[in-house]
């Protein structure tokens, strides 16, 4: 499998540069389901982790931009919900069966294309404001 994470996405906080890494790598694994045609149950297994991590992932980073008084808090909460509908239009295009050519392309594109630029754009933001 290969890995979206790399050194270039750390935002200098250990727990969520952890938690980053572990939902790139669940979207990866999910992107690799698909190119390898495992089966609907194994990518609703898969995702169905995504979405947990992703959910408590999220409330985490939330707290932490509250409590730090990051100035993108608003912006990333936004973001964040964004990133929630995509999942939920992405685990409908699962459980009705479409093509998994197609899904893979709103997973790379909706998931991981966005996430990455959502670390660098936005979370990133964070570091300053924690290490004051």
């Amino acid at each position: 499998m290969v890995s979206t994470w790399n050194e270039s996405l750390k935002i200098g906080i250990p727990l969520l540069d952890f938690q980053h890494k572990q939902l790139l790598d669940q979207m990866d694994a999910l992107m690799e389901g698909l190119e390898k045609n495992k089966g609907k149950q194994e990518l609703k297994s898969i995702f169905s982790f995504l979405e947990m991590y992703v959910n408590n992932h999220f409330k985490y980073e939330e707290s932490c931009m509250d409590m730090y008084k990051c100035p993108v808090a608003c912006t990333n909460k936004g973001a964040h919900a964004q990133f929630r509908n995509n999942l939920e239009i992405i685990s409908k295009s699962i459980n009705q069966n479409q093509s998994e050519k197609i899904i893979a392309l709103e997973v790379k594109s909706k998931l991981l294309d966005w996430f990455v630029n959502h670390i660098k754009s936005i979370d990133i933001k964070l570091e300053c404001y924690v290490k004051k």
